[in-house]
């Protein structure tokens, strides 16, 4: 029985062994884990991308709803409210009631009720049972019976409701909305005396969902925490049980969840919302979000491979055409042994032109040439001559003889063989390799000193963007634009300023911002620029520490230091390291009616005196 042996195998087979088993072989094993790793890789980038467009979706609707529960504020400390809570069907006047619940519908049910088609109706109900409607903007007819036992039904539940709630879907004429609760106090008792009920159309909510999510997810939907379905497209889907789709029975909060058992992979995506304890929920096929990715994939793949098999006939077909012609000089040279060198001239293929093959052919035609010349001479020479110019011509021919020793064409073949196998290995390397790209961060304004100018270019800018977020926010600026260019300043101390009069002066006390003011005064040795807002500012008390810190130039104490309004003193100290302890922070006022921090920097007298 015959046993495998490399080494005795032609150079074609070895070929073959060597392009399947070092070639071949570990591009398809490569080729495989690449497949299942890029698959698994862009799976899990698509679940993200999921997973971060309804987080998006999701905040904007906290955004909305919060803004929604901030527009009823207001409502609550209206004195005709006030008035509405205490009102008794028998004790009170007819006239004044009528008066009283007019005033309510039409201004301070008019005040929330403005500019906002997402509601479809507004009750207000005192504990008497007086009852407030309007729902001027609905065109249809209303059983507002109906809608009055609904709202007695709510007050009687109040005992049981959150302060500020959002109920279940409702039908009210076929139109589902989503009802609003809210508990209406008494200013004085405090005591919970009535209820603010709001009915919330679903088409803003609808419009924020197709906003962001409609190019993207098939299906979206809003669940409560009581698992009822609040919002879908289908209608008939409102009210209904919903179930959530888990990998396993142990998973408490589910994320997502891949449905596999059908032919079309499915991918549903779950966001919870600790703000309004809603959970958004959205289907899409994995085909839809992975398409883009998987085509890429795929061109990638079979582009490579079409390289590779690019690359691997060429190597193949030179590596063939080597043994080709290696294997016809070895015919030839079988007939050279036999003592046929009558050979007919052959050419190797035109790919060995001129290269060691062609050489090699070249080579061995001369030396069979030139063998025929000394043989004929031999046996045409006279047999007369003497014996040394035989034994010379006998020389001659061992000579010539000796250029076809075995031992020098093993060693040829052997270099021209590993010559094929390198060059071969070198091609498919580099058809192998590839380049990754690199992000680069953009460097800004290293500067550590700036011109009140460039501060104050950069500042409106920054209040350019707060203007379009608040639309009731006035900016002045009452500074003298020929004198800040002279003025010198650490570079970012106005924003983290006017930062902390949004953040700590109006949003803190949920306060729309509607006032920031910069002025600037010029003083004989140095310049004083100062941020006004209308917000809440802070106690007597930390304002006479955060003025002593900026007095000594050091951190407040300890049982002072807090997160907040931590920027004033970080603006504090860079000002007076560039420029002395002289400059820096005061805080002038801060009570009820705004805050006015003082800052205090120096001119450009270098500058100064090159004008005068």
């Amino acid at each position: 029985m015959q046993t495998f042996s490399f080494n005795h195998r032609s150079i074609n087979s070895k070929l073959i062994v060597i392009i399947l088993v070092f070639v071949c072989a570990p591009l398809l094993i490569l080729g495989y884990i690449w497949y299942e790793r890029s698959t698994s890789t862009i799976e899990h980038n698509a679940v993200q991308y999921s997973q971060y467009l309804l987080k998006q979706t999701n905040e904007y609707l906290d955004f909305y709803l919060n803004d929604l529960e901030k527009a009823t504020v207001p409502f609550l400390s209206k004195p005709e409210v006030q008035s509405f809570l205490k009102l008794d069907s028998k004790s009170t006047d007819r006239y004044d009631k009528y008066v009283l619940t007019d005033k309510i519908q039409n201004e301070a049910f008019g005040d929330i009720l403005e500019g906002r088609s997402d509601i479809y109706g507004i009750s207000l109900i005192n504990q008497n049972g007086l009852q407030v409607n309007n729902y001027i903007h609905v065109s249809d007819f209303l059983n507002m019976n109906e809608i009055k036992g609904r709202n007695i039904q709510l007050w009687e539940e109040a005992d049981q409701l959150d302060s500020y709630q959002i109920l279940n879907i409702d039908f009210i004429h076929s139109t589902p909305v989503l009802t609003i609760v809210r508990k209406v106090y008494d200013k004085n008792t405090y005591a919970n005396t009535g209820l603010l009920v709001v009915n919330l159309r679903l088409n803003q909510i609808a419009n924020i969902i197709n906003e962001v999510t409609l190019s993207h997810f098939d299906n979206v939907w809003i669940v409560n925490k009581q698992n009822k379905i609040i919002y879908h497209p289908d209608t008939e889907q409102l009210g209904q049980t919903f179930t959530y789709e888990r990998k396993n029975e142990q998973q408490q909060e589910p994320q997502f969840f891949i449905n596999r058992s059908s032919v079309l992979n499915t991918l549903q995506v779950y966001d919870h919302s600790p703000e309004s304890n809603w959970t958004m929920v959205a289907t899409v096929p994995m085909r839809n979000v992975m398409h883009e990715l998987i085509s890429l994939r795929n061109s990638t793949m079979w582009i490579g491979l079409l390289l590779i098999g690019v690359a691997l006939l060429f190597v193949g077909g030179f590596s063939l055409s080597v043994t080709y012609s290696l294997t016809g000089l070895q015919k030839l040279m079988k007939k050279a042994q036999l003592g046929d060198l009558n050979i007919k001239k052959t050419k190797p293929p035109r790919i060995h032109k001129e290269d060691e093959i062609s050489d090699l052919y070249d080579s061995f035609y001369s030396m069979t040439s030139e063998l025929n010349r000394l043989m004929a001479a031999v046996q045409y020479s006279k047999m007369k001559e003497s014996e040394l110019e035989l034994k010379n011509r006998e020389s001659e021919l061992q000579a010539m003889q000796s250029q076809i020793n075995p031992h020098f064409l093993y060693n040829t073949l052997e270099i021209i063989n590993s010559y094929a196998i390198i060059e071969n290995q070198m091609m498919i390397s580099r058809m192998t390799t590839s380049l990754a790209d690199m992000f680069r961060y953009n460097v800004g304004n290293t500067k550590t000193i700036v011109t009140l100018q460039e501060e104050i270019q950069q500042i409106k800018s920054y209040l350019d963007i707060q203007k379009e977020r608040f639309e009731d926010l006035s900016v002045v600026f009452d500074i003298d634009d020929s004198e800040i260019s002279h003025v010198l300043t650490a570079r970012l101390t106005l924003q983290p300023i006017i930062e902390n009069a949004f953040i700590h002066g109006y949003e803190d006390y949920e306060l729309k911002p509607n006032f920031i003011g910069i002025y600037g005064v010029k003083e004989a040795s140095h310049y004083n620029v100062y941020i006004v807002d209308q917000g809440k500012g802070m106690n007597e008390k930390t304002k006479a520490v955060f003025n002593t810190s900026f007095e000594n130039n050091e951190d407040p104490p300890s049982a002072n230091k807090t997160t907040k309004r931590i920027g004033l003193i970080n603006v504090h100290k860079r000002i007076s390291a560039n420029f002395g302890y002289s400059y820096g922070l005061h805080i002038n006022q801060s009570n009820e009616r705004g805050t006015v921090i003082q800052i205090i920097l120096p001119f450009d007298h270098v500058h100064n005196k090159k004008e005068a």
